[in-house]
Order: structure tokens, then sequence, then C-alpha cells
């Protein structure tokens, strides 16, 4: 009876195709819909844009939403179809979608507008209507407290700025989320996520922030005469302009254990879902959570422009208290062989930015030694960068690597320093020159005579007569007397002729 069925709809299938009729196309159409229209300042939700009429639309360009960070969920395609039989009169109609998801984060407390979204899909273009989203201030928790505190008030422009974020809990949580609106000013700042050594035995876990995991390691400490498990995770900002910068306040929405509810019954018709309820074996207790949102405090951060008068020759943009030593090897070369010359640097907290100025700038360097244009890129060891270069001497009787200098603006005393390497004794001897018996092995006497004379052993003979080419064209006679082409032609017809006599065979028994 399944065959019959199957059969029969896939007979209305085909007729379909040839008989049958579809559905006009249909309209392009958006709508624009949110998981919850009120939220915390600071709390995510979820932000999409459903489109019907369309299975490959174009991105929506989400530019004109400024009240909200936005972070791309992905799309996927929402389609269907589906075959009707009225009065004999096939119909199949088809449906085209498509969604796009987003994840929204208030920066502000009010009534936010989402804007009106235009949406194109075959050489279509709609509009979805915009969406109020009321956004609360986050209260107060003595359970709960989140601060900022940056590692200096005052810096330059490209002087690196650690950001320490501490999260202060005093009672379970659970499904929380953490905003910093910093974090979208990537006009004023440069984000990076510092190394964290997690060799260290402690607990660490990885946050959601600005759609990036960053790492929070689990502590304790005191606060305002109360004992609180903290988690701390930093931020390094380095300013690309200089300003009075205002720190917003970072904001945690998370979901507080108030207490507990007794369970009706463990084995009634929830029994799965209640299995992972708090203390399932114990006293059948569930765990009640409710919704708590605090907000840090504000920051106030003044950057000042490194000043033009002064910068000596070769300044590369260090900011800070910089130290640079040198270390090559080996010491006793001839012209032309290569020295590896390391670097080190050492100076501020954070050094992943910082790169090694030109060599071939060092003029004392460059007159004595030839520098390759690829500069070394550099590793980060501890609180040091080491840079590797390799170098080689142009000519006999170079004494010494001469001192490396680096230009540096000294934050602590406002003006331009220079850190230098000492300078490295080094032998360099003249170059030997290499002769056709060094690369030979035994010297050979040249022949004077032009013509190329035909050795009778080797690896084979020298022929110049054209004569001794046969002629090694295929055709139709050579291909016949070959047995491996000519099974390779004949065998396909047999086993195709095999076959057809096999299968009329077989309709004939059946």
């Amino acid at each position: 009876m399944k065959i019959k069925t199957a059969t029969i709809y896939i007979l209305a299938l085909i007729m379909l195709s040839l008989s049958g009729r579809v559905e006009a196309a249909q309209p392009l159409g958006a709508n624009a819909v949110v998981e919850k229209n009120t939220v915390f300042m600071g709390e995510a939700f979820i932000f999409q844009i459903q489109i019907m009429g369309s299975e490959h639309p174009e991105k929506p360009d989400l530019s004109s939403i400024s009240d909200f960070s936005v972070e791309y969920r992905g799309g996927q395609q929402n389609s269907s179809s589906s075959v009707s039989i009225i009065n004999g009169q096939i119909t199949k109609r088809v449906t085209k979608g498509y969604v796009f998801s987003y994840q929204l984060i208030p920066k502000r407390t009010g009534r936010l507008i989402i804007p009106s979204i235009t949406v194109t899909g075959d050489n279509q273009s709609v509009k979805t209507a915009s969406i109020t989203i009321n956004v609360q201030k986050p209260g107060k928790s003595d359970n709960f407290k989140l601060r900022l505190k940056l590692s200096k008030t005052r810096c330059y422009v490209g002087e690196p700025v650690t950001l320490t974020i501490t999260w202060y809990l005093g009672d379970d949580v659970r499904g929380f989320n953490m905003a910093l609106p910093l974090l979208e000013n990537e006009d004023d700042f440069y984000f990076i996520d510092p190394e964290v050594d997690t060799s260290s035995g402690g607990k660490f876990y990885r946050i959601p922030l600005a759609g990036k995991d960053a790492i929070g390691e689990k502590g304790q400490e005191r606060l305002d005469g109360k004992n609180y498990a903290t988690i701390t995770l930093k931020k390094i900002l380095i300013p690309q302009k200089a300003g009075d910068i205002t720190i917003e306040p970072a904001t945690v929405v998370c979901e507080v254990l108030s207490g507990y509810r007794r369970q009706q019954n463990n084995f009634n018709n929830n029994f799965f879902s209640d299995f992972f309820n708090d203390n399932f074996f114990g006293s059948g207790r569930q765990g009640v959570y409710r919704k708590v949102a605090v907000s840090s405090n504000p920051l106030d951060l003044n950057i000042s422009q490194v000043p033009e008068k002064g910068s000596p020759k070769g300044f590369a943009g260090h900011i800070g208290e910089y130290r640079i030593e040198a270390e090559a090897a080996p010491l006793d070369i001839s012209v032309g062989d290569p020295i590896t010359l390391k670097l080190t640097l050492r100076g501020p907290d954070y050094l992943d930015h910082v790169t090694l100025p030109p060599l071939n700038q060092q003029d004392d360097l460059a007159r004595d030694f030839k520098i390759p244009r690829e500069r070394a890129l550099g590793e980060t060891q501890g609180k040091a960068k080491v840079f590797t270069q390799t170098i080689r001497p142009l000519r006999p009787g170079i004494k010494e690597i001469p001192s490396i200098k680096l230009p540096y603006f000294d934050t602590r005393t406002g003006g331009y320093e220079i850190a230098a390497t000492k300078p490295i004794p080094i032998k360099v001897k003249s170059a030997r020159v290499v002769t056709a018996m060094d690369a030979e092995g035994k010297a050979q006497p040249v022949l004077s005579t032009s013509e190329v004379e035909t050795w009778t052993r080797g690896i084979a003979y020298n022929y110049e007569d054209m004569s001794v080419i046969q002629d090694q064209r295929l055709g139709l006679v050579s291909w016949m007397k070959s047995p491996v082409i000519l099974s390779m032609t004949m065998i396909p017809p047999i086993v195709y002729l095999l076959l057809l006599l096999g299968s009329s065979i077989m309709a004939k028994l059946y």
C-alpha cells in the first residue's frame, strides 16, 4: 500500500511538471522581529529580519542602527513547497524565504529605535517596519558589583594602557552577558587581548565580550567589608588620537539564584526535564532564578599627542621607556658569510604590537653590512621581544658590529631618548676565490676545438645525425598490432552487448 501511495505521488509530480501549474512567484516581503521589547542596559537580545519571496537576498546594511552594538549571527533559507490536487488540477505552491539573525546590545537607556531596514532580493526591494525597544537602567545589588580600573589615567597616543574589569559575585549566577561600550569605539582605540598564563594553576573562564571570548581568572577579594568571589579580565587599549575620553560604564546582566521551590512530582510527564533540576535525588527542590543587572563605574582618560619638536631621526613611534641589547654569532667570518644578529627589546608591559625599526636606516651598520629587505617579525618572551636578523659583511677588515640605536619617547620625562646596544667586536677575512678545480674536484683541460666530440662511454652517445631518429608515427595499423590498445578498444562494446542481451532475457522471463 505504501508503494502504491509513493507511486501515485511520483506520478502526480511528473504530471505537474508536464501539465500542471505552479503558482506565480511571490512578491518580496520582509518583517523585523525581536526576542523582547524591554531589556536592561547591556543586555543582549536577538533581532531577526525574516524575508519572504527570495531564497538568496542580499545581506542587509545595518549601519543605520547606532544605538545598539550589532553582531551578525548568520543566515539560513526558510523555504517550503506543497502539492495539491483539486478537481483534477494539480497545483504546486512554493514559498521562498530567508532569515538573517543578529545579536543586539543597547548602548544607552531609554526608548531606543531600531530603524527601518532595506532588504533587496530577486531584483526587488522592500523595507521593514521600525521597532521600539525600552532599555532600563541596571539596578544596584549588594551581592554583585562591577569595577573598571586603568593602569594609568594619563597617557600618550600609541602608549599601551591596561584596562582591568573585575566582577564581584556574592551569589550563584547563570546565563550572564557582559557589555563594554568602549569596545565599540574602534576609531579612538586599538584593542588587544593580553596573553594569559593558564599554567599558573588558577581557574579560568571564557567570558563573552563584544562578540568574542575574553579570558577571565577566578579569585577572591574583599570589597566594602564583604568577601566576594571575583572574575577578572583585562584588555589592552592603545590610543589612536589625542583628547579627553570618557569610558562609559560596563554592564553585566545575569540570572541569580533567589530561592527554591519544591517539585510536585518527580515522576510526572516532565521527568526528563526535572531530572536536570537542582537536588533531584535529594530534597526535590528546583532552583528559582531572577534577572539582575549591575553596572560599573565610569572612567576618564587623558590622551596627549607625542610632540613633533625634538623628534630624532629614525623615531618609529616607540612610546615608553626602552632598553635594547644585541648578540651576534659567529664572530670570526669571511666577507659575505652570514651573521645572526639577535636584538632584544625591553620596555612597557605590553610589547606584542612593537616592531623593530628598519636596520638599513642605521647608517653605520648599512655602510659595512648587507641587510635584507625583509624585516624580522619578532617573538615576545615575557617582558621582552626578540628579533633575529641575518647580516653579511661587505669587506674585509671590519672590526665590529656598530651600536644599534633605538629612539623612543620617554613618557616619564616627556622627552625623546635614545637606547643603544654595545658594539660587538668581530673579525672579517677576505673571501677565498672559488675556482673550477674547487667546483669539479679535479682540473680538466679545456678543449679549444669548436666541434663537440662524440664520447663512446657514459650515459649515452651524442648523436649529430638526424637519420638515427626512427619514424614513430602511430596509425590504425599500428594500433591493431598492439594487444593493449586492441583490448582497451574492444572490451567496452562487448560488455555493453552482454548486459543488453542479459536484460532482454530477464524481461522475457518475468
